[in-house]
């Protein structure tokens, strides 16, 4: 709890109990952020928030009428103000504990999860990113990729009261153009690489780089940028810019750390690591080639925590394979499963690379579809992608939102013409006939949803049991169990 002059230059020296910018969840004593958003203006709701309790409201537009009682703080920009004051009413948090930021198209998760595994085994380690807010034995669902200012601020508060060390944080393009990380104090930034995404949302591919590489503006003369030299693009625009110290790796690039002579396989990889020209022979349980741009990502960042060498090749073990993130299953037949959450076209170009590059005599089968309302054009592009790679393609649902899920499978379906593709619009069953048709050294993908438990629709987030486990029960069912047992039992 803060008093109001504490936050604000005002003479008045009332209570302030919490601070908010959705009116719906205003309690007494608080102030109310009037943020003008991408759909919701929330000056419209300033008498809602009085209503609920608001003693103070803080706003950027005219107002109409204001109440005798309320303090009202005019401001040219509100969301600027609502960073500002976040870090000082929960008392700076994210300088109380190391903050590794992750940014970029596709890697994100795994990087910061692997890092956050690592660290874990030397000192306590949180993680906020799309898999899930967890820390100290917490484990809340994340509402956004970067979660917005006053939910971000309230959880590294909580962090640092159960002695939380250090944090790695996923941060979206999205997190950095709206502005949801101003107010937090870096140590790291960790950039992994950069495709045409979002571009509905920042225009053009210099925006969208010029976006992301505000997290590395945002890092002080005693941090680290820890950047991918195979990026060339990324790379020479924003190495002259930063102001702080400058790690890299790669591998088509000469980077501080390197890998060498890959070999992948269909269950782990192995290669030769470069760490400042210094080799070590590793062999680890991550999939393709772009998983171990991930690895050397997550290598260089130990080095710029000053970790040894030798510690840094010993903790290489304590890696552990990321929930729906080129997921293989483990079970007893002789085909293979991979589940991943392929958001891009080119991860599903890099998906499809792997399983190429891993099959024997076996086919590739796919499973997946499109998410409706969103990038239009990735229906051609992963259609393509599937009727150059793939032997048989099903498509399925994909958060259709409100899009009708067969018209969303027949725009993809137009750009397949090689393999066989069919249409089924259950994803449970969808799964299961991939499972049915799988022989000896197949390889069947389930793209699309990864680790994610719901489904969204018109009415919102369904629950839906996860590729994963309705993978796993029909493998049992058909292959190793009683055939009579119903697909219920996993939901």
């Amino acid at each position: 709890m803060k008093k109001i002059n504490e936050l604000f230059d005002v003479e008045e020296d009332f209570k302030v109990s919490s601070i908010h910018s959705d009116s719906r969840y205003v309690g007494k004593d608080s102030i109310f952020f009037c943020i003008d958003g991408l759909s919701v203006d929330g000056h419209k709701y300033i008498e809602d928030a009085v209503f609920q309790g608001a003693k103070c409201i803080v706003y950027s537009k005219p107002l109409a009428y204001k109440h005798r009682d309320i303090l009202y703080i005019k401001v040219n920009d509100v969301l600027d103000e609502l960073n500002r004051v976040a870090d000082i009413f929960y008392d700076y948090p994210s300088h109380k504990m190391t903050m590794i930021g992750v940014t970029g198209s596709s890697g994100k998760t795994v990087v910061a999860l692997m890092i956050r595994d690592v660290l874990s085994h030397y000192l306590k380690v949180g993680y906020i990113g799309t898999n899930n807010i967890e820390y100290a034995g917490v484990i809340e669902q994340c509402p956004y990729t970067t979660p917005e200012t006053i939910f971000l601020q309230r959880h590294l508060n909580d962090m640092v009261k159960r002695e939380i060390k250090g944090v790695t944080l996923e941060v979206s393009s999205h997190g950095l153009a709206l502005k949801r990380v101003d107010g937090v104090h870096f140590d790291m930034g960790v950039f992994t690489n950069v495709y045409e995404e979002h571009l509905d949302f920042h225009g053009t591919m210099e925006n969208l780089m010029g976006i992301k590489a505000k997290l590395f503006s945002m890092i002080d003369e005693k941090g680290y940028a820890i950047l991918n030299s195979d990026e060339v693009r990324f790379f020479t625009m924003i190495k002259d810019q930063i102001q702080c110290h400058l790690l890299t790796y790669g591998i088509e690039h000469h980077a501080d750390v390197m890998a060498r002579n890959i070999q992948l396989f269909i269950d782990h990889s192995e290669f030769d690591l470069y760490i400042h020209e210094e080799r070590r022979h590793v062999s680890l349980p991550v999939l393709g080639r772009f998983n171990i741009s991930n690895v050397l990502a997550v290598v260089t960042s130990l080095l710029a925590l000053e970790m040894p060498v030798n510690q840094v090749v010993e903790s290489l073990s304590y890696m552990k394979r990321v929930d729906g993130r080129m997921e293989l299953l483990e079970h007893s037949q002789s085909f293979h499963v991979i589940v991943d959450y392929c958001q891009h076209a080119k991860s599903y170009e890099k998906v499809f690379e792997f399983a190429k590059s891993v099959k024997n005599n076996g086919r590739i089968i796919a499973v997946f579809g499109a998410p409706g309302k969103r990038n239009y054009n990735k229906r051609e592009q992963i259609g393509k992608l599937a009727n150059i790679y793939c032997d048989q393609v099903i498509l399925t649902a994909e958060d259709s939102r409100e899009e009708n899920i067969r018209d969303i499978c027949l725009d993809i379906q137009e750009f397949i013409e090689k393999p066989v593709s069919v249409i089924i619009e259950d994803r449970r069953i969808a799964i299961e006939q991939a499972i049915e048709i799988a022989n000896q050294n197949d390889i069947i993908l389930i793209l699309g949803k990864g680790h994610e438990q719901f489904m969204t629709s018109s009415i919102g987030n369904e629950p839906y049991p996860g590729d994963k486990y309705i993978a796993l029960d029909a493998i049992h069912r058909i292959f190793e169990g009683d055939e009579e047992d119903e697909l219920s039992s996993v939901y």
